[in-house]
Order: C-alpha cells, then sequence, then structure tokens
C-alpha cells in the first residue's frame, strides 16, 4: 500500500508529466511501427493500452488521457487507414471502440484509486492529529493528577508536623505515604502507550521514602532483591501499596529502634506466580496473631488490594526472630 501510495501520488510538475508522455508515446509507436507486417489485421492499438495505463498510473490522469487521444489519432492515421486511402470498416470501427472503452474504463479506474488514496491520506492525517492531541491531553491530565496528589501528601505531612497526637500522625503519616505512592505509580503511567510497569523499579522508588517519612533512614537498613518483573499498570499500584502498608507495619510495630528490612520479589515461570516477601528482623509476630481479624487499617487495605490481585497474603514467623510477610499472585490477573 505504500509503495502503491508512493507511485500515484507523488507529485509531479508539467514538465515531468508531459515530458514522460511524449517520451511513452514514441516508445510505443516505434514498437507498433516495428511489428506492421508480423501482426494480424485488427491489432492497430496494441502497443498504445499498456502506454495509457503506465502514463496514466504514473504521472498523471490528465497525461494518461491526453496520451490516450494522441495514441489512438495516431494509431487511426497509421495503422487503421494508413494515409487515408480507405475508409475505415467494420472490424476497424470494432477495434476503434474497444480500444475508447478500454482505455477510458482503466483511466477511470486509475483515477478513482488515487482519490481512494488521497482520501485516505487526509484520514490518516487526521487520526494522527488527533492521537497527538489526546496522547498531549493524557500526559496533562496524568501529570495534573500526580502533582494534585503530591501536593495534598505535601499538606498531610504538614499537618503531622503540627498534630500532637502520637496515633494521629501515624494515621497522617501513613496517609501521606499512600498517596506518595499512588503519585508514583502515575508517574510511572505518563505514556499511554505504556502498558507495564516495572515493579521492582517503582518499590525501590518509593519504599525508601516510606522509611524517611518515619525519621528512620539511620537506624533502619532496607535491603532489595527484587528480580524483573514488569507486570500490568492495574497491577502495580496494588502491589506497590501492599509493600508500603508492610513495611509501614514493620516500623510502626515490629522492629525495635534499630533493625533491618529486606524486599524480595521471584517468579514461578512454571507456574505464573509472583512472590514478593518483606522480612524484618524485630519482635516478631504477638501471640495469637490473626491478619484476617485485625482491626489495623493498614491491613485491611493490604487484604483488599490482594483479593483484587486474585492473591494470597501471609504472615509468618521467621526463623532467628522477625517477621515474614508473604504475597503471591498470578501475573497479569488483576480484578
Amino acid at each position: 500500500m505504500k509503495l502503491l501510495h508512493a507511485l500515484t501520488n507523488r507529485p509531479r510538475g508539467p514538465s515531468v508529466e508531459w515530458g514522460g508522455s511524449a517520451g511513452a508515446f514514441a516508445l510505443a509507436f516505434a514498437l507498433r511501427f516495428a511489428l506492421e507486417g508480423s501482426l494480424p489485421p485488427g491489432y492497430p492499438f496494441l502497443t498504445f493500452f499498456p502506454l495509457v495505463f503506465l502514463v496514466g498510473f504514473f504521472l498523471s490522469t490528465r497525461a494518461g488521457i491526453l496520451t490516450a487521444v494522441v495514441s489512438g489519432a495516431a494509431a487511426y492515421a497509421f495503422f487503421v487507414t494508413p494515409g487515408g486511402v480507405r475508409a475505415p470498416t467494420g472490424p476497424d470501427l470494432v477495434a476503434m471502440t474497444f480500444y475508447g472503452f478500454i482505455v477510458a474504463t482503466g483511466l477511470l479506474l486509475i483515477h478513482l484509486m488515487r482519490v481512494a488514496l488521497r482520501k485516505l491520506d487526509l484520514e490518516r492525517a487526521a487520526s494522527a492529529q488527533m492521537a497527538e492531541q489526546n496522547r498531549l491531553m493524557f500526559h496533562e491530565l496524568q501529570h495534573r493528577v500526580s502533582n494534585n496528589l503530591q501536593v495534598i501528601g505535601a499538606i498531610l505531612r504538614m499537618e503531622e508536623r503540627k498534630m500532637r497526637d502520637p496515633e494521629g500522625r501515624q494515621a497522617l503519616r501513613a496517609a501521606a505515604s499512600r498517596l506518595g505512592v499512588i503519585a508514583a505509580v502515575q508517574r510511572q503511567l505518563h505514556d499511554p502507550a505504556r502498558q507495564v510497569t516495572e515493579i521492582g523499579a517503582l518499590m525501590r522508588a518509593t519504599l525508601p521514602e516510606i522509611v524517611a517519612g518515619a525519621t528512620l533512614q539511620d537506624r533502619v537498613r532496607l535491603d532489595f532483591d527484587l528480580a524483573p518483573l514488569p507486570v500490568p499498570a492495574d497491577q502495580a499500584g496494588p502491589v506497590a501499596l501492599i509493600a508500603v502498608e508492610m513495611v509501614s507495619n514493620a516500623l510502626e510495630h515490629a522492629l525495635p529502634e534499630r533493625g533491618r528490612i529486606t524486599v524480595t520479589l521471584r517468579t514461578r515461570v512454571a507456574g505464573g506466580v509472583a512472590e514478593l516477601d518483606i522480612l524484618d528482623d524485630g519482635r516478631g509476630l504477638p501471640e495469637g496473631f490473626d491478619a484476617t481479624t485485625a482491626s489495623s487499617l493498614g491491613l485491611r487495605l493490604a487484604h483488599q488490594f490482594c483479593a483484587q490481585l486474585n492473591g494470597t497474603l501471609e504472615f509468618s514467623r521467621r526463623e532467628g526472630g522477625g517477621t515474614r510477610v508473604s504475597l503471591r499472585f498470578p501475573l497479569g490477573v488483576a480484578g
């Protein structure tokens, strides 16, 4: 299709049209003249048919029409009634009518094809312009949403600094952290053509902010062992938010003044399952702990996000002390 478009719709000046037509006519006439005497009667237009179509196709419709008229007149004068020594017979008139019908039909089809290709060009240009406008609008929308979320997060952190109640401060800090993760996901999705997000890179960018927001970056070490894992955009947010909740929970409840949190990410290729583990070396789970009945807002949100992923979220004691939180979810099956 592209080659056809380039051959038929490429602009050509009058000198190219008429010069090409004249050269092609001279070649066709010379070839027909050379064949005179070796062809049976009734083929006066034999070499002019392809000439007319080629000129109409490669040069222009008007050049093809002019070539058809000149070729028809030359064939009549030199090969139908040479020198005007006789009047055209019935077979001659049939050949002339056939020639006129064929070249007119061919040139009409070539013209209609050229018109259709031009309309297709206009539609493609309009579609490309609309797609570019949509891309810019999408980019601007995502940028504004991300900025607005960051502004709200900054306001929450300002209120946190003024809050005297420890529980209130913790709630505001957690809300600001969640907004930070959502804003990071929005930044990842600026490009509308982007269908996946590298979840490891997203967690490396967001989780240190959680530790810094709790002013524990000098006392808590955050380690990563993350295999590359691109996930659909609708999975990136829930996975990152679960990680944020679990790290925040470890900072608040599990770790003493100093500690270490390790985040690992693996995939089981055979089952198409991602495995995210968050481990700390803190106090460990309290006796009788049941995550499904916990009243913590963070844990309730984590379970909701896990259900959105069609995954499982398990809590267990680490050997040697501490807690392991394990998230398992199928790749590409967010609900």
